[in-house]
């Protein structure tokens, strides 16, 4: 069967990492009111592979991640699709009418980071929509929705959906904003003057931000958090205590040209699960995916 559009799909492979992954689509499938499609892709073998043993090897392997998916939420409406494709390629082209597509990974911290896996890298930059990706180590159920920003530049719709998040989990939402810290020995102080007026215009904004969200979701509380560091360390370690971390696909200022920015690669080799926001290809002036 086809894709439905806008509903949560999530891609498996048969490995243990479907496990968490089906389970975390699962529930936000529920949380919005959607359906759950599971979506298997194999690359496109060499002629004279015998084709009932790939259809066979789809069928066990999205029948045994939708029976996982009802185990956890058994009202839920479970669909199912095996394709023959580059499973990257597959999944970019699925995120297009999802409402939110998930994907797994494996282990956590810098070493294993670098074993995120072609396929999930692969679809957290070229994505569209929300990209969520879930590791094998667990989130925090009861912890806040920890939003990284720059309260200057913030993607379109990721705070929105951080909310969303929030209000439907019933925890707060904790923007953080990191600030790489200043170079030590700096000698000219206009230079130190300079980068101190930028941190306080920042905290400003940051404060306004905050603001503004009570305003437009007052029923969701919001912290605000000032960090000197490194962003991709300070959000990993504010996540430490998250239900789930949301940043946005681009980098920093001057550097939107980027498919996905430096600061959302890194998290995403060390959080336990990180929800990338993409800008929508009008947005970003991108064409394709």
């Amino acid at each position: 069967m086809d894709q439905p559009h806008d509903v949560v799909v999530v891609g498996v492979d048969g490995s243990d990492k479907d496990a968490r992954a089906v389970e975390w689509a699962a529930d936000e499938a529920v949380g919005q009111g959607t359906g759950l499609h599971i979506l298997y892709s194999f690359p496109i073998l060499p002629d004279g592979f015998p084709a009932v043993q790939l259809e066979e090897l789809g069928t066990e392997i999205t029948g045994r991640a939708r029976q996982r998916a009802l185990a956890r939420q058994p009202e839920l409406e479970v669909t199912t699709q095996t394709v023959v494709s580059d499973p990257a390629t597959a999944l970019v082209r699925a995120s297009a009418t999802a409402r939110v597509l998930v994907v797994g990974a494996r282990g956590l911290g810098r070493i294993a980071g670098r074993l995120l896996g072609s396929v999930s890298q692969k679809v957290a930059a070229h994505g569209q929509g929300v990209i969520v990706v879930v590791r094998d180590a667990a989130a925090i159920p009861e912890g806040p929705v920890v939003a990284g920003v720059d309260p200057a530049e913030v993607t379109p719709g990721m705070l929105e959906f951080a909310f969303a998040q929030a209000a439907r989990r019933r925890v707060p939402v904790r923007l953080v904003h990191a600030e790489v810290p200043r170079p030590a020995g700096l000698e000219d102080p206009r230079v130190d003057r300079l980068l101190a007026g930028i941190s306080e215009q920042e905290s400003a904004q940051l404060t306004r931000l905050a603001q503004e969200w009570r305003a437009r979701r007052p029923d969701v509380p919001v912290e605000t958090k000032e960090v000197h560091d490194h962003p991709v360390e300070a959000l990993t370690e504010e996540s430490a205590d998250a239900c789930l971390l949301v940043v946005g696909s681009r980098g920093r200022r001057g550097l939107s040209g980027l498919r996905l920015g430096s600061v959302a690669r890194g998290v995403l080799h060390e959080s336990p699960v990180v929800a990338i926001v993409h800008l929508a290809p009008e947005q970003s002036g991108d064409t394709e995916a």
